[in-house]
């Protein structure tokens, strides 16, 4: 049976959705789809949604029958491969949810991304003081952990690396103009952010 995990990759949902694909073209219903692995037809449609993983052997097993060519097989068997490799925020699992997990995701597959802040500089634009600053423990009135925040500021700064990429995406952030007004720290730590948001 295959193990739940936590939000998918984006070749996670792009190989299940394939293979759903596949498996209605070759005329099988997820029972007989099941019967070849000898799980139940509902774990064949929560591999197909993405919601547990794909385990290699099943693939392997599956593409014959739903009529793949044997050199196809060895590029689904790659992207296979690829998707059962955990994405590098899986590592921040203790203070990232799952939620959000999917949404960073979306993220390193993305062309563009669009968002809108009514209250702070978006976390993908955050210079690191100022990432340090909104997460200290009374500005928001968290009871976090100083551990805690440097792990917060440390996943900011990793999603941002995205950013600098040669295919990074094109990032539209539309901001409240109170965003730019309220102060966050130092007048320094604020032109410093100014600063960071005029060269994006």
């Amino acid at each position: 049976m295959s193990e739940p995990r936590s939000a998918p990759t984006v070749g996670q949902l792009v190989l299940s959705r394939r293979l759903r694909v596949l498996r209605e073209k070759a005329g099988l219903t997820r029972e007989q789809a099941g019967a070849l692995l000898r799980v139940t037809a509902a774990t064949v449609r929560r591999m197909e949604a993405a919601e547990v993983g794909l385990k290699i052997p099943y693939v392997q097993m599956l593409l014959p029958a739903y009529g793949v060519p044997e050199p196809e097989i060895a590029v689904f068997l790659q992207l296979a491969d690829e998707a059962s490799r955990p994405g590098w925020w899986q590592h921040f699992h203790d203070i990232l949810p799952d939620w959000f997990s999917g949404y960073v995701s979306l993220e390193e597959a993305a062309r563009t991304i669009r968002t809108y802040e009514p209250h702070f500089v978006p976390g993908l634009l955050q210079t690191e003081e100022y990432a340090r600053a909104i997460l200290a423990p009374d500005a928001l009135g968290l009871a976090s952990s100083p551990a805690r925040i440097e792990r917060q500021v440390a996943l900011r700064l990793e999603r941002q690396t995205l950013l600098t990429r040669p295919d990074a995406p094109v990032v539209w952030a539309v901001l409240d103009e109170t965003v730019l007004r309220r102060p966050v720290g130092s007048p320094a730590l604020m032109r410093a952010q100014i600063d960071r948001l005029l060269e994006a």
